[in-house]
Formats: C-alpha cells, sequence, structure tokens
C-alpha cells in the first residue's frame, strides 16, 4: 500500500489530536484522533477530499455519542478532589506572601494557607481545601 497525500494528512492530524490528547487532562480530542486513524486507512479509497471531511465529521460524532456515557460513568466513580489530597504531603515551593505558598499537588500548582511560618523546600499536609486554596499544617 503506497502512501498517498489524504494519507499522510489523516496520519499527521492523528499524532496532532492524540499530542492534544495527552496534553490536556481531558477527552478533548480523542474522538477526532479515532476518526483521523480511520481516514488514514481508506483516504486512499476515497479520494475526494471533501467526502473525507464529511466522513471524519460523521465518525467523529458517532465516537462522541457512544463514548460519551462511558466516560461520564468513569467520571462519576472518581472521589471528590477534597477526598484524594486530604492528608497528602506536599512541599513548599514558594512563599508568595506572608502564609500564603505556593506548592505542588497531583500535578498542578495549589495556593497555600498554613498558619505556622513555613520556608522553601518545608513540608505541609493538606488538611482541607476552601475555595481554591489548600489548607496546611505543618509538617514535623
Amino acid at each position: 500500500m503506497a502512501w498517498d497525500n489524504g494519507m499522510i494528512w489523516w496520519f499527521l492530524l492523528t499524532i496532532v489530536f492524540i499530542g492534544i490528547e495527552l496534553a490536556v487532562p481531558a477527552l478533548v480530542s480523542i474522538w477526532f484522533a479515532f476518526a483521523a486513524i480511520i481516514l488514514t486507512l481508506i483516504s486512499g479509497i476515497v479520494k475526494n477530499p471533501i467526502n473525507e471531511f464529511y466522513i471524519f465529521v460523521g465518525l467523529s460524532g458517532l465516537f462522541l455519542v457512544l463514548t460519551r456515557p462511558i466516560a461520564k460513568k468513569l467520571l462519576e466513580k472518581r472521589k471528590p478532589i477534597e477526598s484524594r489530597i486530604f492528608g497528602q504531603n506536599v512541599e513548599i515551593y514558594k512563599e508568595i506572601e506572608l502564609n500564603l505558598y505556593e506548592v505542588k499537588l497531583d500535578g498542578k500548582y495549589w495556593r497555600a494557607i498554613c498558619d505556622e511560618k513555613l520556608e522553601v523546600g518545608d513540608k505541609g499536609v493538606v488538611e482541607k481545601v476552601e475555595g481554591n486554596k489548600l489548607i496546611l499544617k505543618k509538617k514535623i
């Protein structure tokens, strides 16, 4: 099987959509990646870019409709963020102002508050979440 321009184009789009999906921590472009993979395989048969685009849109929509209930069930099973991060140890990366710090938890940067004075590199334990800030207790 020889690669024509259409196949190369759809293959490159597949790589782009997979890259977006890996970079963004949510189901954003996986449906497009699946559709682009199929178009990579069948673009040698279709030979009309307009028809290929319509097939791509149709397949993307079909994959979205078919996988949405599965994704919804998986997301419902996740614990609330408070229960996942309660008791987690964090390291102070930056002091923003008095008793306000920047920490990294679960791959995300958070602002954190602690009643006790902490230095960069100190460890804290997450006691609770208030809004978008973590409430810490100094780890001894």
